[in-house]
């Protein structure tokens, strides 16, 4: 049993450790796409791109911290 659930927590960790790199990869391209509006590299008159890279942002920064705290709980 012990041997299942070691092999179990590493595929876990593995898996977690995945969906965390793609979720810090979109926050990295949303801070680029507020920087690109911001500094006027892209065309964006009104300022859509800048408040949804704010908002996406903001609700995925939780979710890779949790992410983070996971992947740490399965490594123990």
């Amino acid at each position: 049993m012990t041997a299942r659930w070691s092999v179990l927590r590493t595929v876990l960790s593995r898996i977690v450790l995945g969906v965390l790199v793609c979720t810090l990869a979109l926050i990295v391209a949303f801070m680029g796409l507020i920087v690109a509006g911001a500094t006027g590299l892209s065309f964006d008159p009104h300022g859509y791109g800048i408040v949804a890279g704010v908002f996406l942002t903001a609700i995925l920064t939780p979710v890779a911290l949790a992410l983070w705290l996971l992947y740490l709980l399965l490594r123990r």
